[in-house]
């Protein structure tokens, strides 16, 4: 990419590279560390790729056999269906329950992967397939080699086996996965696996010799993978973190995703409504959810997209679950209310200013969402009530709106604050990182954080703006102090 003068340097010096490598004299030393950074793209070069892919739910320390079961969620197999795989079969049995939503019982699960860890870089050219233990076993600990030739022997009689390698390196190190094939398979199918397969292997009597190996796409799904993108060290913090999200609508919500995706360990999201057409244009969850209760579907989504967060669901109020539920608060870090419900949130305020061991953050969105306000309390006892009238208004909002800016519902008490999902977006990540930056230490004092964002359209919209004015240029700002002072609103 790039004119022309550019590609034809870049290339040059590449070569020149290249060269440097292969010269008289080169250093060898240097040359292998050249190649084996790059030795599973050399393999994978020699090597056709599987129709199949993996998913290996844990990341074993030492040699292991792998139990596996494939995807169930497929009416209709296919022989391309993705295969889950662990080192015990409890693991299997816990995402069965995350991904399809309900428990089963893994009566025999087969053991067609093993789990290796290199201690040195066999050759770049890959052997024939009757070659192929020769070729690996000798990097390996000698314990571990005899583990993986027993296992290669008593499962013969698959058609399809696959061996996972962790190549040197810590405990972050690239893995490399070789998929071995049998003669007599369609190279375009896979094994299928399920709750007892192993039940149903032959006897070795009909062993198949290696005809084919090919690469397999494999995904880790442990916390130190999904999370490897972050380099600033702050999920390693989060992992013991517990956040109780009070309210997960179109706020609530896209908060929860993003404290769930930055790392936070333990979530418990409360909240009694039920999930209707008209939320779906700025909720985390989507039209499979419609009539679903929004705490459980949530949850579930969590469990499903992060399968290494714990959530806990409660559709129901925050006053009910302090009541019968009273461990939930007690061992929270940290609780973020977002219901815009005043009756909800003055309880708990009220639990907050009796010296609550957790943190608060109140959040909301003002109408139409050009602003959006996070009130934040450290640990100890805090009332921010004051700073509201007796029906809940912020006595230092930012805009004013005919009738309150609040849509009325043709139902009893119902109403909601209109904007779009974007303006969402940018208040949810403001909460979101008012939240992280508390627990990470990052926050002590009592602190007051709004987002205003293009407020030159609030008259557009119907509204007056009356908050900070913006400097030159910028279109939107995150402010952040302390509590604003209290004065009192004439009637």
């Amino acid at each position: 990419m790039g004119a022309p003068e550019v590609i034809v340097e870049d290339s040059l010096a590449r070569l020149a590279k290249i060269v440097s490598l292969s010269e008289m004299g080169s250093s060898q030393a240097k040359r292998d560390i050249e190649f084996q950074n790059e030795i599973t793209t050399y393999w994978s070069l020699q090597h056709g790729n599987s129709f199949q892919n993996l998913l290996l739910l844990d990341r074993p320390r030492a040699a292991s056999e792998l139990f596996a079961l494939s995807d169930p969620r497929r009416a209709l197999p296919s022989g391309q269906e993705t295969v889950w795989m662990a080192s015990n079969a409890a693991a299997l049995k816990e995402h069965y329950r995350r991904a399809v939503g309900r428990s089963t019982v893994i009566r025999a699960a087969e053991t067609p992967g093993f789990y290796v860890k290199l201690q040195s870089y066999p050759d770049i050219r890959t052997p024939d397939p009757e070659e192929l233990l020769p070729w690996l076993t000798p990097h390996l600990q000698p314990d571990d080699a005899k583990q993986l030739l027993a296992w290669f022997d008593l499962h013969g009689t698959l058609a399809s086996r696959w061996i996972v390698m962790e190549l040197p390196g810590g405990i972050d190190a690239p893995i490399y996965c070789l998929n071995v094939r049998s003669y007599g398979v369609q190279a375009e199918r896979g094994a299928r696996f399920g709750l007892r397969t192993a039940r149903r292997r032959p006897a070795m009597a009909g062993a198949h010799a290696p005809a084919l190996v090919l690469t397999t796409a494999l995904d880790v799904l442990d916390r130190a993978s999904i999370l490897s993108r972050d380099v600033s060290g702050t999920a390693k913090h989060l992992e013991n973190a517990r956040v109780v999200c009070v309210g997960v609508g179109s706020l609530g919500s896209a908060v929860a995703m993003q404290l769930a995706r930055s790392g936070v360990g333990h979530l418990a999201l409360i909240d009694p409504d039920t999930l209707v057409s008209a939320n779906l244009g700025r909720h985390a969850l989507g039209a499979d959810s419609l009539g679903s209760l929004k705490a459980t579907a949530l949850r579930d989504k969590i469990l499903r997209d992060l399968p290494t967060t714990e959530c806990t669901a409660y559709p129901t109020f925050a006053e009910v679950v302090m009541s019968s539920k009273p461990e939930v608060f007690d061992s929270a870090d940290l609780v973020v209310i977002t219901t815009a419900d005043w009756q909800s949130e003055v309880t708990v305020w009220r639990a907050k200013s009796s010296g609550a061991s957790w943190g608060l953050i109140q959040a909301w969105s003002e109408p139409h969402t050009q602003v959006g306000h996070a009130l934040f309390a450290p640990k100890g006892a805090f009332d921010g009530t004051h700073l509201f009238t007796d029906s809940g208004d912020f006595k230092h909002k930012f805009t004013e709106w005919p009738g309150g800016g609040v849509v009325p519902l043709p139902a009893c008490g119902e109403s909601f604050i209109p904007g779009g999902s974007l303006g969402m977006t940018n208040i949810a990540s403001m909460v979101a990182h008012t939240a992280l930056r508390s627990l990470t230490g990052n926050i002590e004092n009592a602190t007051w954080v709004s987002s205003i964002y293009r407020p030159n359209d609030v008259p557009i919209l119907g509204g007056e703006y009356h908050g900070p004015e913006l400097p030159d240029g910028a279109q939107q700002i995150l402010l952040e102090r302390g509590w604003p002072e209290h004065k009192e609103v004439m009637a």
